[in-house]
């Protein structure tokens, strides 16, 4: 759902309730009235975008931790094996213009697409198995400087990926190049034209 829907959908339940509770409000000229619908919108938006930030901060902090912190938290060694020296960092995340309820994220490992706003669903790429990348922009869209960035991958559940009318999406495609670079000179992998 779209900013623009959701404030269309805020505006008619507004007004809803207020006719169903039976107050008048006349004192307030219409444009004005309409001026604190939107701001209702507005302050429901910050307030789904703070729960959305406050719900990925947690996953985030367990994504950065240290592996002498993963060491210290872990109980039973033969449950997780720890990989020395592998830490996963968020270099970048974003989410689709004028979109809420869709996150997309760029480590040092993976590319991930978080969807939901109070349940969560995951899909990831490890940035190991992207073969290329894309980017795809209509004319408005460059005029907005957002676009399509899609990753083709080896991912059999995922074999292309899209990142939806995300901004600026050159600069990201150019983050997740370098990144899956990095990751595969980490993993010894070199690249190889397959014919």
């Amino acid at each position: 759902m779209n900013e623009q829907t959701v404030r269309q959908v805020v505006t008619a339940r507004f007004y809803e309730s207020l006719a169903q509770s039976g107050v008048e409000v006349t004192a307030i000229p219409q444009p004005q009235m309409q001026a604190i619908v939107n701001a209702l919108a507005d302050g429901l938006f910050a307030a789904l975008d703070a729960m959305e930030t406050e719900a990925d901060h947690p996953f985030a902090a367990s994504v950065t931790r240290s592996d002498s912190d993963a060491d210290a938290h872990a109980t039973d060694t033969s449950a997780s094996i720890p990989d020395p020296g592998e830490t996963e960092e968020l270099l970048w995340s974003g989410r689709p213009y004028l979109s809420i309820g869709v996150r997309y994220e760029l480590t040092t490992q993976r590319v991930r697409l978080i969807r939901g706003l109070l349940g969560r669903s995951y899909h990831e790429i490890e940035l190991v198995r992207v073969r290329d990348t894309s980017v795809t922009q209509h004319l408005g869209e460059r005029a907005l400087n957002v676009g399509d960035v899609t990753i083709t991958s080896t991912d059999q559940s995922h074999p292309q990926f899209t990142l939806h009318n995300i901004k600026n999406p050159m600069d990201v495609r150019e983050l997740i190049r370098k990144a899956t670079n990095q990751e595969k000179q980490r993993h010894g992998l070199h690249y190889r034209e397959e014919l």
